[in-house]
């Protein structure tokens, strides 16, 4: 398996509109305009079409309101190879695995004579009256 995944951001707006039932970008761009945003509707069809390379923080911040949703909904990571071919959901299982498993770590075993609070202490010998 080739081990050279990248992850690419998948724009998940017309999904998100379409669990919410918002049919056309007039609609959202009306919700938008309601919500207090202005945009022109060549500007959201653009955003809605294809994942911007740049989006200003208020406009996402209004779509998260309008489509009642968290920013993880609107952008998904998606593992791709370095040639940009989506990987399988299995393979990305033993990628997965191969990342998080850990080296073993060897703990020494302290010797017998040693200890956590120092060395043994004897007493001092008491002289005898």
């Amino acid at each position: 398996m080739n081990t050279n995944l990248r992850n690419r951001l998948t724009w998940r707006l017309r999904v998100m509109m379409a669990e919410r039932n918002i049919s056309s970008a007039t609609e959202l761009q009306r919700q938008l305009h309601d919500s207090g945003y202005e945009i022109t509707s060549s500007q959201l069809t653009r955003t809605i079409k294809e994942r911007p390379e740049r989006i200003s923080t208020d406009l996402l911040d209004h779509l998260l309101e309008i489509l009642d949703c968290d920013i993880s909904d609107l952008l998904r990571k998606d593992p791709t190879l370095s040639n940009g071919n989506l990987v399988s959901a299995e393979d990305q299982n033993l990628h997965r695995k191969v990342q998080n498993k850990k080296p073993r770590v060897r703990r020494e075993v302290p010797k017998p004579d040693e200890n956590l609070t120092g060395p043994k202490v004897t007493p001092f010998p008491m002289p005898k009256k």
